[in-house]
């Protein structure tokens, strides 16, 4: 594949990315403090023209005090001497003490302008000591009734309040200058800070300018080269134009981006197509069909789209495990190629389920009688037998159709109309076609919300346990019970396993069931070994619980949670469990011999090695299946099969359960023939703990209910 052109390594770059980047910022950092030291330098000189402001605000507000202070102590003082002239005593006492306290005033505001104008104070002060001696005399001669002589004393403090008065005007006028001078100053040293921080912003944006460009155009073009080239990637282009490889991170970035494009074809394979079988994937699928969809719209060409499930694929990977589960699989992928439509592309949807795509030239494959030729053609192909290692395996695969417009006008619905044939096809004895159909559809959605109400029953618990039991007729003893799955359904009542089981196996709940079974089976040998009811409990696994050793998990917890009551779990497996077993199977079941529980052959002999099971399973007991005690009464060959079952498990030193008793005849000819443990409706059938622990309670005691009802296993219909 053409990635572009490798260009040839650039040479080394003296300074790397990251010491450019460094001294970009010791640069830039050694800019701002520079300013930044400068204008300090400037705010501090503001902040001292700001003291000498407010001094001389100060100032001023002394002056002015002054002022009013010195106004108060001659306004009291004529106060007085009007007092003193008209002989009231009372009046002259007021006015003089408040003289007083003007005059205390005045000198208080004295010692303040003594800070700044000490002489201006002298001379104030000595003015006023002035007024009031003259003021004094004054009134003495006014009041001898000397006007002529008072009068010089008169003009002089005359004098002397005038000569105060300008002083203090002279004082506020030099303050007056002083405070403009301060202002020029200010706004001229201002004016120069301005210009200063403007020279030093613009000379420090100037120079961090040149030193960015200096570093980012070392950067900037290696970085657009490599982002364009990762932008390639991303937008899945097939040329791409690599960064050169220098000495610095970019020549790192662009090994990087190197041994990237190696792998990309490998991650574009893996996003659009199946690792095992090489077809397209369920992404290549619907980008094919939607395409195939919009081509249908504009031009009106037909597509059709066929659903393959492969029959009984899951009893291949549990009997003979993954890696033949693979094989198969790659033998389907191989033989649907063959034998679909030349014009036709074929995906793998997902586990064992293939979609073939065709899009033909014509209107022929939409013609139904085509269709189901074609669909007979690979049918045939893949019922050929399928040689897989030593074993001959039959392969046969279910087929659903789906036609647009009337199946579906988008992908999804199109797959899903597809599916439901295909379900529909499986449901109705596999190995066959079916065409798609609203009511298939339907069909379909029921499952999936059956579905939907099993995952909610585990969430609400639901699921409960009945217990059929086992009786040994030869001591009139219930020897143990077998633990029944039932669901509670909230709306359709008590429902059984053959009501549930089949969707929860397509759903992949059956494990949680199972599980759930578990516990629940213990937890009642614990009440009821608590209550001191000695009895064995029966518990079905089903293929799913055995597959990769799942089960081992939770039987190990249960051991250690009370291994007490987990000894008295018998374990059962059915037949089509370990037909054709594995050494993981076996595996398996070693483990949980070695856990301490004891294993059991359910539905024994129906199958067609049930005795080579015998040979290598470690197993307790064997239950003899209800069919041949259903006919052992009529049929020889019946009675003569379950002599010899018994004989061979005594032989074998394994515990025998005879299933399905539901006469006395049936009864009395098992025990006849030495099995003496029994199960069926002749004694009861299962029942909800409290129910059976009642008619336990009964049996003991001699008084055996005979209550015909139905019998079952957790993962059956009965």
């Amino acid at each position: 594949m053409f990635w572009g052109p490798v260009k040839d390594r650039d040479e080394q770059t003296p300074m790397s990315v990251r010491f450019r980047l460094v001294a970009l910022i010791c640069g830039l950092l050694a800019i701002f403090a520079s300013s930044g030291v400068v204008l300090g330098y400037l705010i501090e000189r503001n902040q001292t023209e700001q003291t000498l402001l407010r001094e001389q605000y100060r100032r001023f507000e002394i002056i002015q005090a002054l002022q009013e202070a010195v106004a108060q102590y001659r306004h009291f003082g004529g106060q007085l001497s009007e007092a003193i002239l008209v002989n009231d005593t009372a009046k002259e006492s007021e006015f003089l003490q408040a003289r007083q306290m003007a005059r205390k005033g005045v000198d208080a505001q004295l010692l303040r302008l003594g800070s700044f104008d000490s002489k201006s104070r002298e001379v104030i002060v000595a003015a006023l000591d002035t007024v009031e001696n003259d003021s004094q005399q004054g009134l003495q001669m006014l009041v001898a009734g000397k006007q002529a002589e008072a009068v010089p004393f008169v003009n002089e403090v005359q004098r002397r309040f005038s000569l105060v008065e300008t002083t203090l005007a002279e004082v506020s006028t030099r303050e007056h200058a002083l405070t403009e001078s301060v202002f020029q100053e200010a706004r001229a040293r201002a004016a120069l800070a301005i210009r200063l921080a403007a020279a030093i912003i613009v000379a420090a944006v100037l120079a961090g300018v040149f030193l960015v460009l200096m570093v980012v155009r070392s950067i900037v073009r290696p970085l657009r080269i490599t982002t364009e080239a990762i932008r390639q990637v991303n937008a899945g282009q097939l040329e791409i134009d690599l960064p050169p490889v220098s000495a610095d991170e970019f020549g790192e970035v662009a090994l990087a981006l190197r041994q990237f494009r190696d792998g990309a074809e490998k991650l574009r394979r893996l996003a659009y197509q199946d690792p095992l079988t090489g077809l397209g994937n369920r992404a290549s699928l619907e980008r094919s069909l939607e395409s195939s969809l919009e081509l249908r719209r504009s031009r009106e060409l037909p597509v059709v789209l066929l659903y393959f499930d492969l029959d009984q694929f899951r009893l291949v990977n549990d009997r003979f495990g993954y890696k033949a589960g693979d094989q198969y699989l790659c033998e389907a992928a191989n033989r649907l190629r063959r034998f679909i439509p030349p014009d036709s592309e074929l995906f793998r949807y997902g586990g064992d389920k293939f979609i073939a795509l065709i899009l033909p030239d014509g209107d022929e494959p939409s013609d139904e009688g085509r269709l189901r030729r074609s669909a007979d053609t690979i049918l045939r192909g893949l019922s050929e037998p399928y040689l897989l290692g030593s074993r001959l395996l039959n392969m046969s695969v279910s087929i659903g159709i789906a036609v647009p417009p009337e199946d579906g006008e988008t992908a999804e619905s199109l797959i899903g109309s597809a599916e439901a044939a295909g379900y529909a096809a499986k449901t109705s004895g596999r190995n066959n076609a079916r065409f798609a159909g609203g009511m298939l559809s339907g069909q379909l959605r029921r499952q999936m919300v059956l579905a939907g109400d099993i995952r909610r029953a585990l969430e609400q618990k639901e699921f409960e346990l009945f217990y059929q039991p086992i009786v040994d007729v030869r001591l009139r003893c219930v020897a143990g019970a077998e633990a029944l799955v039932r669901w509670r359904h909230p709306e359709r009542g008590l429902l059984f396993p053959d009501a549930f089981v089949p969707a929860a196996e397509e759903a992949g709940l059956i494990v949680a069931i199972g599980e759930r079974c578990l516990w629940a089976a213990h937890t009642q040998l614990r009440r009821w070994r608590t209550q001191g009811l000695d009895l064995r409990v029966a518990v079905n696994l089903s293929g799913r619980q055995m597959q990769d050793a799942k089960v081992l998990q939770p039987l190990a917890q249960l051991w250690r949670e009370d291994a007490a009551a987990a000894a008295m779990m018998d374990l059962e497996l059915t037949e089509s469990v370990l037909f054709e077993p594995s050494d993981s199977t076996r595996h398996t079941l070693d483990e949980i011999k070695r856990l301490g529980y004891r294993i059991g052959m359910d539905d024994f002999g129906t199958g067609y090695s049930s005795f080579s099971f015998l040979r290598w399973l470690p197993l307790d007991k064997i239950k003899i299946d209800r069919q041949f005690v259903e006919d052992m009464a009529g049929s020889r060959q019946s009675a003569a099969i379950i002599s010899a079952m018994i004989a061979l498990a005594g032989r074998l030193d394994l515990e025998v359960v005879a299933e399905g008793v539901e006469t006395p005849q049936q009864m009395n000819l098992l025990l006849n023939q030495g099995c003496t443990l029994q199960q069926g409706f002749l004694f009861s059938p299962a029942l909800p703990a409290e129910e059976f622990e009642r008619w336990v309670a009964a049996y003991t005691a001699g008084r055996q209910p005979h209550v015909f009802g139905d019998e079952a296993g957790p993962f059956s219909s009965r």
